[in-house]
């Protein structure tokens, strides 16, 4: 009996020493790249957008709406805003932009469907609200933007649209718009104005006087207790509730499109209240430091403090402030820890179990187009390398002293 408890301690010890060692090389990870028509493009990227559409196809956008309100709208806007960054430098007559043009289609058209719009009231000033109108133009905006050949009617759309969203900016008294009635996020309205401004990239510059002076009411109305744009606020824009990662990383993420000193600016407060670390590892916390909380529809999980939507969409958002290193930090660690596999030209993370996790890390991952963009110029894994070294010669230790 002595004997065998040994080697199921043993066996154990065995156990628990895989995940360490696999966390460690899984660290190193860099994506795969391929070629279509001579031009490279995201491979790993691309097999998470395989997985997505075979969910897509069996009604994901439903279950989703099912979650969350938003979710049918969300899943299907980023992903085709993450078909449209996979392709837009590829050749027209290669067969993943003919097969993205053709998701990013099917994607326009099911964010503009009734269902769609079923959750979204007409009882606000931009009708539908903020988020719908913003995230829906975004995306049918960065449609014009890649596509070669642009359908008259969907031009004239966008710019209705553009118009309706400037139209509310200016008669606005709140400088963040509503997404519902009396229901306000401040990422929302950003959104939105982020989408006027790509109008402003594709066409003939329209609403830059727009823009500014709504970011100038945002200065205006900022969280009192981190100087952050809050996540949440009343209808006269005042904060009911503070500055979170989720949003945050959201809204700095195209707040550097649109006035790229304040972005700096709000960057910087961000890193130093919500940029932390476990165990030598990056990652984005849900509150600021000093405060807690729990997770919840927005945010997603939250885990030793560090908020998962935070840390998935701030991978992206800090390549935007070309912050490589931690880029590289962020990918890698949701990479591992996400146990992210590919099999039959299909990748996934956390076994595929929810697919708003697939598609968010697939957009953050878009915005790597060719190999070696991302320049490992630090080991930022040194001291979790050696955590683990020191785990495992404990292991080790006990292990070899069973006799």
């Amino acid at each position: 009996m002595k004997n065998f408890f040994k080697t199921l301690l043993r066996i154990t010890l065995i156990i628990i020493s895989l995940p360490i060692i696999y966390l460690n090389f899984s660290l190193y990870y860099q994506p795969n790249f391929s070629t279509t028509n001579g031009q490279s493009y995201n491979q790993d990227v691309y097999h998470q957008l395989r997985f997505v559409k075979r969910h897509i196809e069996n009604k994901a956008a439903y279950d989703m709406q099912d979650i969350y309100p938003e979710g049918y709208v969300f899943l299907y806007t980023i992903y085709g805003l993450t078909w449209c960054n996979l392709i837009e430098h590829l050749d027209e007559k290669s067969p993943i932009y003919q097969e993205g043009i053709e998701e990013i289609r099917k994607s326009v058209k099911a964010v503009h469907s009734p269902i769609a719009k079923s959750t979204f009231g007409r009882d606000v000033p931009l009708e539908y609200g903020a988020f719908y109108r913003g995230w829906t133009n975004l995306l049918l905006g960065r449609q014009l933007q890649i596509q070669r050949e642009k359908a008259p009617e969907d031009v004239e759309f966008f710019k209705k649209n553009c118009d309706d969203i400037a139209a509310a900016m200016r008669e606005s008294e709140s400088p963040y718009l509503e997404a519902y009635a009396t229901k306000t996020w401040p990422a929302d309205g950003l959104i939105a104005a982020a989408s006027i401004d790509l109008h402003d990239e594709i066409f003939e510059p329209t609403y830059q006087k727009d823009i500014q002076n709504y970011v100038a009411k945002m200065k205006t109305k900022l969280d009192p207790e981190t100087g952050l744009l809050p996540h949440k606020v009343n209808m006269k824009g005042m904060t009911i509730e503070s500055a979170r990662g989720c949003s945050q990383s959201l809204i700095l993420l195209f707040l550097k499109d649109i006035d790229e000193q304040f972005a700096n600016e709000q960057f910087e407060i961000y890193k130093e209240l919500f940029l932390d670390y476990r165990l030598g590892l990056p990652g984005f916390r849900e509150y600021p430091k000093g405060q807690d909380g729990e997770g919840d529809v927005d945010s997603g999980p939250v885990i030793w403090e560090i908020g998962g939507v935070a840390s998935i969409v701030g991978q992206r958002m800090v390549a935007k402030y070309e912050n490589w290193t931690l880029y590289e930090g962020l990918r890698n660690c949701i990479k591992s820890f996400g146990g992210a596999y590919t099999r039959d030209s299909e990748r996934k993370y956390i076994f595929g179990q929810l697919v708003i996790v697939d598609v968010f890390t697939a957009w953050s991952n878009s915005i790597e187009h060719t190999e070696n963009q991302v320049e490992n110029t630090s080991n930022w894994r040194l001291r979790f390398h050696l955590l683990s070294l020191a785990l495992i010669l404990l292991i080790g230790f006990i292990f070899f002293r069973l006799k």
